[in-house]
């Protein structure tokens, strides 16, 4: 697969610190360079020539950016990242500690990646949004995918959108209508990675039509929570 792949994870309302996103982005980066065998550099465009990775420089730019949104800290805050290894880019844009119940306001991490054999590292870079992050939900897409499923799964339609990998709750992962077993693989967490149980574990254009369309009525893809984090 050529296409660049992207990994969205989403939230509900959560007030966290700064020295709390900051480990949460420390763990989430060092775990990319596990995930994709090399030693991925960092830069964020507010710290210019200062590795992300390096010192206390995460906890730098978290902390500048909170105290710098001071006209609405429970909006929380939005930051961009770039890292280049020698075979993988990758790109993260994080909207997070928002606490204000509205549903104007959905905590992200989004994760876009190109370069040598990507579709293996589809997976590996989901459980790790998973695991650093906690989202209610999140889902491994590409441009090509979303234009495919746009009549059934139309932009702006709020709760979780199938891919060609995804992630729900615990919460969510108990209301799933049955039959799906053998798509499903279960986490540390009680949350549940939605495959296809073969291969590379992507989901079809097809299979992802056809699971859209069943799980869009059902509990498990309820709107995310506009008053806690996760279902």
């Amino acid at each position: 697969m050529d296409e660049e792949l992207i990994a969205r994870g989403f939230w509900g309302p959560r007030q966290e610190t700064p020295e709390r996103v900051a480990e949460e982005l420390s763990a989430f980066i060092a775990g990319l360079d596990k995930v994709l065998g090399e030693k991925i550099s960092w830069s964020s465009p507010t710290m210019p020539g200062k590795p992300l990775e390096e010192g206390d420089n995460v906890l730098k730019a978290i902390s500048d950016a909170f105290r710098e949104n001071t006209d609405a800290p429970n909006l929380g805050i939005s930051q961009a990242y770039r890292g280049r290894g020698n075979r993988a880019m990758v790109a993260i844009t994080l909207i997070v500690g928002g606490y204000t119940e509205s549903a104007k306001v959905r905590n992200s991490i989004v994760v876009k990646w190109r370069g040598a054999d990507i579709a293996q590292f589809a997976g590996p870079v989901l459980r790790q949004l998973a695991s650093a992050w906690d989202p209610d939900w999140a889902a491994v897409t590409s441009r090509s995918l979303n234009e495919a499923l746009a009549e059934v799964q139309p932009v702006g339609k709020p709760g979780p959108k199938l891919g060609y990998l995804n992630y729900l709750s615990q919460g969510r992962a108990k209301a799933l209508p049955g039959g799906m077993d053998k798509h499903l693989d279960e986490l540390d967490n009680g949350g549940v990675v939605i495959g296809s149980g073969e291969g590379d574990g992507f989901l079809s254009v097809e299979k992802v039509t056809e699971f859209a369309k069943v799980l869009r009525l059902s509990a498990a893809f309820s709107p995310t929570p506009t008053d806690r984090s996760k279902l």
